[in-house]
């Protein structure tokens, strides 16, 4: 292990892009937020600070938030040689100062990695809840799920982009929200997407990525309004047609583990929890 005292910080800077690549690439330390650009992309946003011994990068710690309230920990890695604690020491105070300057609330971390977890509680993270996983199987029958009178679904177009993300916004709380930005990302990545309608206004809407071996549901929002009332399952149910009008796939999904409601409508559908459990810690700043 190297002496801590042999590492110095600073933020990072756009020539830093090809380390922060080979970082995230390479190093077996290195959490990765479940997010929608790759860390480089993150550069000239803050706080975004990196570690070095001499000229050479050896760890980095991003948090720049999305949106006003709550910042996630959206990278953090070291290179091998070099204990995850001592960077994190190094790294952490200078990011936190850096989100209270602007005004931030609150951080949060996923920790998707067990050697995470110590580091956040190290620094006063708490854990709230936990992400859990399910999966559906390709070919598992599952009961009608039509949407209810009156409501329309269809694929997702470009020119509804700002109405996903109105959604998007109104059904979700901190820290789970997204920007505008991240929808379009989002869409942008998507392997299909679908809204649906009432009276010509997206009420709400799902948006599924490439998975493993399948499709992962990576988004699914609904107005308030409308919670409770079978748009969610409808939406869901688009998303199992759509799947198996292709032969049948295996769908996959993450949600809070507290999340009653939602756990239910992906029991109704078939899914089944997984037993793959990711805490989430947050700080108050």
């Amino acid at each position: 292990m190297w002496p801590s005292r042999s590492l110095t910080a600073r933020p990072a800077i756009p020539d830093d892009r090809r380390a922060l690549q080979t970082l995230a690439r390479y190093e077996e330390r290195v959490h990765a937020h479940l997010d929608w650009k790759p860390v480089e992309e993150w550069l000239g946003r803050q706080p975004f600070v990196v570690a070095e011994r001499g000229s050479r990068l050896v760890g980095a710690l991003a948090c720049p938030p999305d949106l006003p309230d709550t910042a996630w920990i959206r990278f953090f890695g070291v290179v091998e040689g070099l204990a995850p604690e001592t960077v994190w020491a190094l790294l952490w105070p200078l990011a936190r100062a850096g989100l209270t300057e602007r005004g931030l609330r609150q951080a949060a971390a996923l920790s998707l990695e067990a050697w995470t977890a110590p580091l956040y509680e190290s620094a006063g993270f708490r854990q709230t809840h936990a992400v859990v996983v399910l999966s559906r199987p390709a070919g598992v029958a599952h009961p009608p799920a039509g949407p209810p009178v009156d409501v329309a679904l269809r694929p997702a177009e470009r020119s509804d982009l700002e109405a996903i993300a109105a959604a998007d916004r109104a059904a979700f709380q901190p820290p789970w929200q997204l920007s505008a930005e991240m929808v379009h990302l989002a869409m942008a990545q998507a392997e299909y997407a679908s809204v649906a309608e009432r009276d010509g206004r997206v009420i709400g809407y799902q948006l599924a990525t490439p998975g493993r071996n399948g499709v992962h549901l990576a988004r699914l929002a609904v107005w308030p309004g409308w919670q409770g009332r079978g748009v969610g399952r409808a939406l869901v149910g688009d998303l199992i047609a759509f799947c198996d009008r292709r032969g049948g796939r295996e769908i996959t999904v993450n949600t809070q583990h507290n999340n009653a409601a939602s756990l239910a409508v992906y029991r109704r559908l078939g899914f089944q929890l997984t037993g793959t459990r990711f805490p989430v810690y947050q700080l108050d700043l």
